[in-house]
């Protein structure tokens, strides 16, 4: 499957979720049906996502859309990421 389809089902999966923003890799993947490892690779080398310093409940790390980070994350979150020379 092509990479550039891949990370549109990637960005597409956090627009189908309304509750939060945030997801995991394991959530990613079974929204998309993509591979784990297809998924993890896509977050870590593209620079349309971003992994926040915060974990799930459960651990896990989160990602998010650079996009949705700048529309949904509240102002104190940016202002804070700013200072931390980071998004969250």
């Amino acid at each position: 499957m092509d990479n550039d389809f891949q990370k549109q089902k990637i960005i597409d999966s956090f627009k189908s979720v309304s509750d939060t923003y945030w997801l995991t890799i394991d959530q990613i993947a079974e929204t998309t049906k993509l591979q784990y490892s297809d998924v993890a690779k896509i977050l870590t080398n593209s620079g349309d996502f971003v992994r926040s310093s915060y974990r799930s409940s459960n651990g896990e790390p989160v990602y998010t859309t650079r996009d949705l980070f700048r529309t949904k994350a509240p102002f104190m979150d940016k202002i804070i990421g700013a200072f931390k020379n980071r998004i969250d």
